[in-house]
């Protein structure tokens, strides 16, 4: 192959390269919103107190207080006004939630004991996006998570005085590979193959009944993590050797969530107070090395040579705490309506920015608000509608880089706004 030829074929693999999408899988939007207008209305609620299918999520052992067979369906919303410096532009979202609990029809003693849940939530106009930018462009984490179908299901146990339960959240992670070739002509030419694989996260839960009409509860969500893993193989350029071209990495990232939660769940004024210890510090960071080490075939290690790597993120473990209220309130027979409230506070996970990278997960207050209406007898049976709102604070702060060369100082902030509503129908 000529020169030419070859200077034209390295010029139209760049061009492919920089417009190959950043196309990896999103964490869940639940982490962020909260599944189910319940929980959400009250910032994220919990271990302890939450109902219906609501509980896949939060703690499935609760999963087991529901006895009836019920389904909801409804739609949320979110949008996000985001700061570094100046505004930044960013997507929000739109989705489907969809969830149902199935007691497993079983015999006495048991029966109604053994219960299934499933959560979804499904964008409109969507199925996974994210955005992996340079280190230095201002980024924030947050947006991002709420791009993705989420999918949850778990299983709850009601042994009368405790419950245990236990389930899993799923989402679709990338894999593939690009063969790139030139021929005679010096035209470049591709072929692809991806695959999206399921990537799971498991998660636990226990409750115990308390005096007073008090529930103490406990749950544990495994870190899910969305990777995206393409290979890019470039084929016949003569004498010139390009080593294998890897686009990886983490676009999105729930940790590790350890959560407990107390709450009176019986009267008119019900209310939680909780605290969650999230393992941030695992968090691996966006991109990947484009280039690889190779693999050394007599220990089987990649040894640390000399190709550039990313920017290690330097996350820290954070703590998130929340309080929750719900009052209900008798209008007439066969008519109840729900108020709720809530507040939740999680400290930053990202350290202040002093270097070239510029990825920003900050301090975060949620308040939550919504209504809820239920319909018994004698105007109708098993019927219940939601709605739900939340007001998001992003705590900014200032980033003072160390040097000149990397960048201007940044002043970070934003807010958050997210709503949705629900129809249920338990039979």
């Amino acid at each position: 192959m000529g020169a030419r030829a070859t200077s034209i074929a390295l010029c139209q693999l760049g061009l492919c390269l920089a417009l190959w999408p950043a196309a990896a899988v999103q964490a869940s939007p639940q982490d962020v919103i909260g599944l189910g207008v319940r929980s959400s209305a009250m910032a994220g609620a919990g271990p302890a107190i939450s109902e219906g299918f609501e509980a896949v999520y939060t703690n499935p052992a609760l999963l087991s207080t529901s006895r009836d067979r019920a389904v909801s369906l409804g739609i949320v919303g979110a949008t996000f006004q985001l700061e570094a410096g100046g505004p930044l532009p960013s997507d929000g979202l739109a989705a489907a939630t969809f969830g149902a609990v199935l007691p497993i029809p079983l015999p006495e003693p048991v029966a109604k004991r053994v219960v299934l849940g499933f959560g979804f939530i499904s964008p409109f106009d969507l199925v996974v996006r994210s955005r992996i930018l340079y280190p230095e462009t201002p980024q924030f984490l947050l947006p991002d998570a709420v791009e993705s179908i989420a999918a949850i299901a778990g299983l709850g146990v009601d042994f009368e005085y405790f419950r245990l339960g236990g389930g899993f959240q799923a989402l679709a992670a990338l894999a593939g590979t690009v063969l790139v070739s030139v021929d005679g002509s010096g035209r470049l030419s591709a072929v692809v193959q991806d695959t999206l694989v399921a990537t799971f996260a498991p998660s636990v839960g226990g409750s115990v009944e308390l005096p007073y009409g008090l529930r103490l509860g406990a749950s544990l969500r495994g870190a899910l993590a969305g990777r995206f893993d393409v290979r890019i193989d470039v084929k016949d350029l003569g004498q010139l050797t390009i080593p294998p071209i890897f686009v990886s990495g983490t676009a999105q990232y729930d940790p590790l969530n350890v959560e407990a939660e107390i709450a009176r769940v019986s009267g008119t004024v019900r209310g939680a107070l909780a605290v969650a210890y999230r393992r941030w510090s695992d968090y691996p960071g966006l991109a990947e090395p484009t280039v690889r080490c190779p693999l050394d075939v007599q220990t089987f290690d990649l040894p640390n040579c000399k190709a550039t790597r990313a920017i290690a993120p330097d996350f820290s473990d954070t703590l998130r705490l929340r309080g929750s209220f719900e009052g209900a309130l008798g209008l007439r027979p066969g008519l109840d309506l729900d108020l709720r409230a809530g507040y939740s506070f999680e400290t930053a996970a990202a350290p202040e920015q002093t270097a070239a990278s510029n990825l920003f997960a900050e301090a975060r207050s949620v308040f939550g608000f919504g209504v809820g209406v239920d319909l018994s007898e004698p105007i109708a049976t098993g019927f219940s509608l939601g709605a739900f709102a939340q007001i998001g604070v992003i705590h900014g702060r200032d980033h003072v880089k160390e040097a000149a060369a990397y960048g201007p100082n940044l002043s970070t902030g934003g807010s958050m706004f997210a709503g949705g509503t629900s129809l249920g129908v338990a039979f």
